[in-house]
C-alpha cells in the first residue's frame, strides 16, 4: 500500500485571490521581523504556504484569506524558529521562557499592555488585535488556549528530544493534536465562515471524537511525509513513523504501511460523525435552526481545510523527500 493511496473525502478548490495572496501576503511577515529570522527565503518558499491557504478557504473574502495566511505563517515560523535555535542547543529552558509570554498577547477580557521584545511576540500581538475585535469571549479563550496548546507542544518536543525519549502511541497522538494546531484550525474555521460551533455540541463526545479524527487525518500523513526530514536530518524523536516502528519492533516501511491504514480507519470514522452522530447529536440537543446552521457553516470550511492540506502535503516541495513506505527505508 502506497503511503499516499488513499481516496479523498472531499475535492480541493482554489480562492480567486491566491495570485495575490503570493505576491504580497509576505510583506506582513517581513515587516513583523518572522523572515528571515524563521526561515530563509528559499527555505519559505518550499513550504507552498500561500497556496495552502487559499486551498483551505476557498470563499474567503480577500481580507480575510489575508489574515488566515498571516497565522499560519506566525505558526510555521515558530516551529522553523525551534530547530534553529532551542532545539540546535538543547535549550528548554530558553524555550519555556519564550512559549510563557505568548498569553500576555492574547488577552481575553481588555486589551494587552506588554510591550513585545521579539518578532514571534510583536507578530502575535497584531494578529490579535485583527482577528478578535468582531469575536465572542469564548472564541477569545478556545482560541487563546489552542494557540498556547501548539507552541507548548513544540516544548514537549523539545523535551523529548532532549532526554532521547520516544513517546508511546497513545501519548503521542494526543500531544501530536494540539502541536500541529488541530484546535487552532477549528478556531480560524470559525472565523472564516463567521459562525461559532455552539458550546453544547463542541463539548460533546461527538464532536470533540470529530475533531480527533480531522486532526489525525492531517497529523499521520504529515509525519509520514516529513520523516526523512525530521527523524534523518533533524534528529527528532517525536514523529508517529518512529514511535509506531519502535512500539511494534518493525521497520519504518512497514510502520508507514499500517499509519496508511489507520489513516482509512480514521477518515471512515470522520465520515460516520459528520454524517451520522452529529446529526443525531443535533436533534438530541434540539438545537435550533441558528445554531445549526452555525455548525454547518463551520464543517463546510473544515471540509475544505481537509482537502487542501492533503493535496498540499502530497505537492509541496517541502515534503518531496520519498516517503518511507515508498521507497526502502533503513530500519531506526
Amino acid at each position: 500500500m502506497s503511503t499516499s493511496s488513499l481516496r479523498m473525502l472531499y475535492s480541493w478548490q482554489g480562492n480567486p485571490s491566491v495570485d495575490l495572496l503570493n505576491r504580497e501576503g509576505d510583506v506582513w511577515t517581513y515587516d513583523m521581523g518572522l523572515l528571515p529570522v524563521a526561515a530563509d527565503p528559499d527555505e519559505w518558499a518550499a513550504i507552498g504556504l500561500a497556496d495552502c491557504t487559499a486551498w483551505c478557504y476557498p470563499g474567503a473574502a480577500e481580507d480575510e484569506l489575508f489574515l488566515a495566511y498571516h497565522l499560519y505563517a506566525w505558526m510555521f515560523a515558530l516551529d522553523l524558529l525551534f530547530p534553529r535555535t532551542f532545539k540546535a542547543e538543547r535549550d528548554l529552558a530558553g524555550a519555556r521562557a519564550l512559549v510563557d509570554r505568548l498569553s500576555l498577547f492574547m488577552p481575553v477580557d481588555g486589551i494587552s499592555y506588554a510591550i513585545p521584545k521579539h518578532p514571534i511576540e510583536r507578530s502575535l500581538a497584531d494578529l490579535w488585535t485583527r482577528m478578535t475585535p468582531t469575536r465572542s469571549r469564548d472564541w477569545k479563550r478556545n482560541m487563546r488556549n489552542a494557540v498556547l496548546e501548539y507552541a507548548d507542544g513544540q516544548c514537549w518536543e523539545l523535551e523529548c528530544m532532549c532526554g532521547g525519549r520516544v513517546p508511546d502511541p497513545a501519548e503521542y497522538l494526543v500531544r501530536r493534536r494540539g502541536s500541529f494546531g488541530g484546535y487552532v484550525g477549528l478556531s480560524l474555521a470559525e472565523h472564516v465562515a463567521a459562525a461559532e460551533v455552539p458550546a453544547r455540541v463542541r463539548l460533546s463526545r461527538p464532536f470533540r471524537a470529530l475533531m480527533d479524527a480531522w486532526t489525525d487525518l492531517q497529523t499521520l500523513y504529515n509525519d509520514v511525509r516529513s520523516y526523512r526530514r525530521e527523524v534523518e536530518h533533524e534528529d527528532e524523536t517525536c514523529n508517529f513513523v518512529l514511535v509506531y516502528a519502535r512500539f511494534l519492533d518493525t521497520s519504518v516501511d512497514e510502520a508507514a504501511t499500517l499509519i496508511t491504514r489507520l489513516r482509512a480507519a480514521r477518515q471512515t470514522e470522520y465520515e460516520d460523525l459528520e454524517n451520522v452522530q452529529l446529526p443525531a447529536l443535533c436533534e438530541r440537543l434540539q438545537l435550533n435552526g441558528s445554531d445549526r446552521e452555525q455548525l454547518a457553516a463551520v464543517l463546510d470550511v473544515m471540509r475544505c481545510h481537509l482537502a487542501a492540506v492533503d493535496v498540499w502535503t502530497t505537492i509541496a516541495e517541502r515534503y518531496r523527500a520519498p516517503a518511507p513506505g515508498d521507497v526502502p527505508t533503513p530500519r531506526p
